[in-house]
């Protein structure tokens, strides 16, 4: 079968690299599987898998998009948060799209893809699957909403935060009517990544009715081992880890009251303990409150990031929400004990008390006694002290498994092999 994953980017962002390991898991299953890019990046390993569309054909379309956005009133710094699907490449032309027996649309936005070349693509009545890496098919413009509920609305998004007055009232309207429409087309499912987002995209009012499937990220466990988990000072190692740790939605001043709680309330244990911050960040005066011995690496090659993984014992995660999670399936894969809070993506991966911890409440109080349980399953049975079962009997090799288990790529392709057949039998 030939398959064409429709992808802005090649390498860049967590949406990329996952629809790459997608193409390799369809390529591996005897399939030929090629993505389609705007912005090639590193190429010279995957020359036949990727096809990048030419710079001129990509370029006039992602400056008109930002340019009407920006007359339309939103400010500089939100300009990047949106999207209308407006302009875009005629992908739908592309040689290989009208070769391929079926598309798979990932993040293909910022002047890439046009709701009206998706809109040709659904046309042809090949199977089209829609892998939502974002909110964005729920939305009227915007690609993650955050606690923001009017897309739920009827009509969609009427007040929308990120303009300024009424002046993008017209266009709101106008891409909400086309998304309802182009989304509408049978041939076309949609996938979200977790339970949480099928459960946030569901209230949409441009999807309403629309059947969404969940199928995680698939995951390379393979290239994560868990390593030596003592420090030389005799420490327990916490990794925090994100693209850029000063992101709000990472929320890392909550991390930082959630450490401070743990130090204050579990001092047996947090003198057991240093944490390490993986990750871009512009001001580091949030963690000098921190009252825990920490450092902070920077933002890390992958190869680091694996081995900094390999000796943590446990990944934190205090984001406000995640679509998926993927720094705890990392940490996971490397033996590392996951916590975080529940109420999102994040617990599609983590079952609380059987491969980690999950803090019911978003509070610091919540994720500290999350942190204690962890080091608890680690350091009590030193002490002759009960642990969770499923964590005591050879840890590392057992969150090991349950990473490859359940997200391993060629399972992760399979389910997606098996939702064409249902498309299109």
């Amino acid at each position: 079968m030939k398959i064409a994953l429709l992808s802005t980017n090649h390498d860049l962002g967590g949406a990329a690299i996952v629809t790459r390991r997608l193409t390799d898991a369809l390529r591996d299953a005897g399939h030929d599987a090629r993505m389609i890019v705007a912005r090639p990046g590193d190429m010279s390993s995957a020359q036949e898998a990727v096809m990048a569309v030419e710079r001129h054909r990509w370029l006039p379309p992602f400056l008109a998009e930002r340019t009407e956005l920006w007359i339309k009133g939103t400010s500089r710094k939100d300009i990047f948060k949106l999207s209308t699907g407006r302009h875009g490449v005629a992908l739908d032309r592309h040689p290989f799209v009208r070769e391929a027996d079926a598309v798979m649309v990932n993040w293909a936005s910022q002047g890439f893809l046009s709701l009206s070349s998706l809109d040709r693509i659904c046309a042809t009545g090949k199977p089209v699957i829609y892998t939502m890496h974002d909110l964005w098919p729920a939305t009227a413009l915007c690609h993650l909403p955050g606690e923001c509920s009017r897309y739920a609305e009827t009509p969609p998004c009427a007040a929308c935060p990120f303009f300024r007055g009424r002046r993008g009232s017209l266009l709101r309207q106008e891409i909400a009517a086309s998304k309802k429409r182009v989304f509408s087309h049978p041939g076309l499912r949609l996938v979200a990544v977790s339970e949480w987002q099928r459960s946030m995209a569901s209230r949409s009012s441009i999807l309403k009715g629309k059947e969404i499937t969940v199928i995680p990220h698939p995951f390379p466990a393979s290239l994560y081992q868990p390593g030596e988990k003592i420090t030389p000072e005799g420490k327990r190692l916490i990794v925090m880890a994100a693209a850029r740790l000063d992101d709000p939605v990472k929320d890392l001043p909550a991390a930082v009251d959630a450490l401070n709680t743990f130090a204050w309330e579990y001092p047996a244990l947090a003198a057991e303990v240093e944490v390490a911050f993986a990750g871009a960040i512009r001001d580091d005066s949030e963690l000098r409150r921190l009252r825990l011995p920490w450092r902070s690496l920077g933002l890390l090659p992958p190869d680091s990031l694996r081995d900094l993984y390999a000796r943590a014992t446990i990944v934190l995660s205090s984001s406000k929400y995640e679509t998926m999670g993927a720094t705890l399936m990392e940490g996971m894969a490397a033996g590392a004990i996951p916590v975080s809070y529940g109420d999102a993506g994040q617990s599609d991966i983590v079952d609380d008390t059987v491969n980690g911890f999950l803090a019911p409440r978003h509070n610091p109080a919540s994720l500290a006694f999350a942190l204690s349980l962890a080091l608890q399953t680690i350091l009590a049975p030193a002490q002759g002290g009960e642990t969770t079962p499923s964590l005591t009997c050879d840890r590392e090799k057992f969150l090991h498994h349950e990473v490859t288990r359940r997200f391993s790529p060629a399972a992760i392709a399979a389910r997606y092999l098996s939702l064409l057949t249902l498309t299109h039998p």
